[in-house]
């Protein structure tokens, strides 16, 4: 599995309809294809950025269905400047349980 990063720069007065808008697509077109595992979007509302971190099968399969979903895509998302990242998962730290 891989991580998609896509981060937006909006702006502190647009990060609700960022959030709105990212979290529609997110449901509507990228949630029922099969490569994709899951998302959470988070927000800083200090700087007006906004991130959807998704899982992917692999970098391809999103790059796939971006190209090929790109109007619609762009129709929902595209006045707020994407900006992806492609990340590979270098290592993963799970909770140790409680201190004693």
């Amino acid at each position: 599995m891989q991580i998609v990063m896509v981060e937006f720069a909006v702006g502190t007065d647009r990060v609700d309809a960022c959030v709105a808008a990212v979290t529609e697509a997110t449901n509507t077109l990228v949630a029922p294809q099969p490569a994709f595992h899951g998302a959470t979007i988070h927000r800083e509302d200090a700087t007006g950025t906004v991130w959807n971190v998704m899982r992917w099968d692999s970098h391809q399969a999103f790059i796939d269905f971006r190209d090929g979903n790109a109007e619609s895509i762009g129709a929902l998302l595209g006045e707020f400047g994407p900006n992806g990242h492609m990340l590979d998962v270098a290592e993963v730290v799970e909770p140790k349980g409680e201190p004693t």
